[in-house]
């Protein structure tokens, strides 16, 4: 592995060679650095004209550069293959001596996945359900199969009336591991949907429906049959989901409705929720 100050040291001293462009493993380089000391040195010798002193300018700005650089550029540049090297696998992990093990970094994709999910929940809580959902959706481009995102879909679908997209998300993030029934239950966010005559099919079908189903569901806003709630600990995935206090979110939705009927101003509304988030 080449070290950052050994390159600037040999530009700096013998930089009007080009020795350091050869350290550096820029052989072309190195010998168009060295051509040019050449012919200026013939020049000199010839004609009298200094010109070797760009060369030897050369060198030394390449020495200042290389002095200045950060050693995570400079490695970037310089040392890629060794650092390719030590995670040649992802999930592996690699051993110097009696050092510990160095685990492998998290991925780009993995730190992109996650910011679109942390902004999805931040635009939720601001009641930008539409902006939340495109948060999302730019999540389940890089992990389809996260039960929480979809979950999270379901509850802004959900509050938006779209009880299609609910159901759809809903049912993705059973199938993919969402096993906190409880929360389907008991959600705020979900209280359109359980509100809704076809949730009771929906359930009933294991958390699945079907074109079939939801044409033959009678169309009343009442729920046929109750389904009793098990209290069934969260698993890890299932904690990203989102979780607002049910009274607070009730509260604020139905300040939302008043202000949809032209009941309250948007200025009403802001002053109204701001008091509710004060009061908690």
């Amino acid at each position: 592995m080449k070290k950052k100050e050994v390159a600037a040291t040999l530009a700096l001293f013998l930089g009007i060679f080009g020795v350091h462009r050869f350290y550096l493993g820029k052989r072309f380089l190195g010998i168009l650095h060295f051509g040019l000391f050449m012919f200026s040195f013939m020049i000199l010798m010839e004609e009298d004209v200094p010109l070797i002193i760009f060369p030897a300018i050369l060198g030394f700005i390449d020495a200042v550069l290389l002095f200045v650089m950060p050693k995570e550029e400079f490695d970037e540049r310089y040392n890629k293959k060794w650092i390719k090297s030590d995670y040649a696998e992802p999930g592996r992990y690699r051993s110097y001596g009696n050092a510990p093990a160095l685990p492998a970094p998290a991925t780009k994709t993995v730190e992109k996945e996650r910011y679109f999910k942390k902004k999805g929940v931040q635009l939720f809580r601001q009641f930008r359900y539409e902006g939340a959902i495109e948060a999302f959706d730019e999540a389940l481009e890089i992990n389809f199969e996260d039960p929480s995102t979809h979950f999270n879909l379901a509850c802004c679908y959900s509050l938006l009336n779209e009880l299609d997209n609910a159901y759809y998300h809903l049912e993705k993030a059973v199938q993919f591991g969402f096993k906190d029934v409880n929360k389907v239950y008991t959600h705020r966010a979900l209280s359109n949907l359980r509100a809704d005559a076809e949730f009771h099919y929906f359930v009933e079908n294991g958390f699945k429906v079907s074109a079939e189903d939801r044409m033959e569901a009678p169309r009343s806003r009442t729920i046929p049959v109750s389904t009793p709630i098990k209290e069934d600990p969260p698993n890890k995935k299932e904690a990203e989901a989102l979780d607002l206090d049910g009274d607070l979110l009730t509260q604020i939705v139905r300040l939302g409705e008043l202000r949809d009927k032209g009941i309250l101003t948007e200025e009403e509304f802001k002053v109204q929720k701001e008091k509710i988030l004060a009061e908690k």
